[in-house]
């Protein structure tokens, strides 16, 4: 099984060397590791360059946001199985040789082999996201048999803590939506609509929160920008389509509409017509609500914004 160690930077320096050092000092190393530049503006790549040389093979392309470098990445890898690391991220020691082994253990079915992810803050080790989220893997591994069932309430399997295989991601046309970024969440929902889902319950990834990557992390930007809803609808649709459940896929997807309708209005655009889309898989009397708040334009959503916070009910 020939595995490729894909990383996407953009201005990451002060970051990237540690991460590639913790793919290299591996005991057992992939048979290859790329790095995508995505237009870096300082010197990223000369520092890959000299710290790593032809132990790194390095693909330079202008900048597209974090899915389009790994939708490059993808396009540039020869292993038949990915394991995605993000340049702020580390893998722990041992970690190739684990997974590889209870790869051997899953069956033929299972696309995605995902472990768990220390996080680490300011303040030091918290809780992994596994404790965070209440994930118990009672096996190793532990094959799921509804696949989404660990990428909703929250997404399990990330990306830098697992090994996912590259024929699945091709198929599946991964990161080839045209977003910058959020389309790991649409991923693990268009991978598991075909495919089944496998984890382990050891540490394999550290996940850096610091205070100095918060500015420029996909965590603090996403609600800045409309992929953040427009990924999640397509998750969502896709879940519906597969599984014909209303609940929660059809809900949910309602509420990224009004997510998505609310960003725009705040820009300024008329949204009655997406206002609509809240639709698609039925009609509830929430959505009608939304609906006549659209059609009345930015007051009128500011009057649903008021309505809910004093029905307690959020923003949705």
């Amino acid at each position: 099984m020939k595995v490729s160690a894909l990383i996407p930077t953009y201005n990451r320096r002060a970051y990237v060397v540690r991460a590639l050092e913790s793919v290299l000092n591996q005991s057992v190393q992939p048979d290859e590791v790329i790095v995508v530049d995505d237009g870096s503006k300082d010197d990223t790549v000369e520092l890959v360059e000299r710290r790593f040389g032809s132990a790194v093979r390095i693909v330079r392309q202008e900048n597209k946001g974090v899915s389009g470098a790994r939708l490059r990445a993808i396009k540039e890898a020869r292993g038949e199985w990915i394991a995605f690391l993000d340049s702020d991220d580390a893998w722990c020691p041992g970690r190739q040789a684990y997974l590889l082994d209870m790869l051997e253990r899953v069956p033929a079915e299972v696309a995605w082999l995902f472990g768990d992810m220390q996080v680490r803050t300011d303040q030091g080790d918290q809780q992994t996201l596994f404790q965070e989220h209440g994930l118990t893997v009672t096996g190793e591994p532990q094959v799921f048999e509804d696949s989404f069932s660990v990428q909703y309430p929250f997404q399990f399997p990330m990306l830098q803590a697992s090994l996912i295989r590259r024929d699945a991601l091709v198929e599946g046309r991964c990161f080839e939506e045209g977003f910058r970024s959020d389309d790991d969440l649409l991923t693990g929902f268009q991978i598991a609509s075909k495919h089944k889902f496998a984890a382990v319950p050891k540490v394999v990834t550290v996940l850096s929160r610091t205070s100095d990557l918060f500015e420029t992390s996909v965590l603090a930007n996403g609600l800045k920008s409309s992929d953040y809803y427009k990924s999640r609808m397509k998750a969502f649709s896709l879940a519906f389509s597969t599984t014909g459940k209303r609940n929660p896929w059809a809900i949910e997807y309602e509420q990224v509409v009004r997510g998505l309708c609310k960003f725009y209005s705040g820009q300024g655009k008329s949204v009655r017509s997406l206002a609509m889309e809240q639709f698609r898989f039925g009609v509830s009397r929430r959505s009608i609500a939304f609906l006549a708040a659209a059609v009345l334009g930015r007051p009128g959503l500011r009057l649903w914004e008021s309505a809910g916070a004093v029905a307690g009910r959020g923003a949705s």
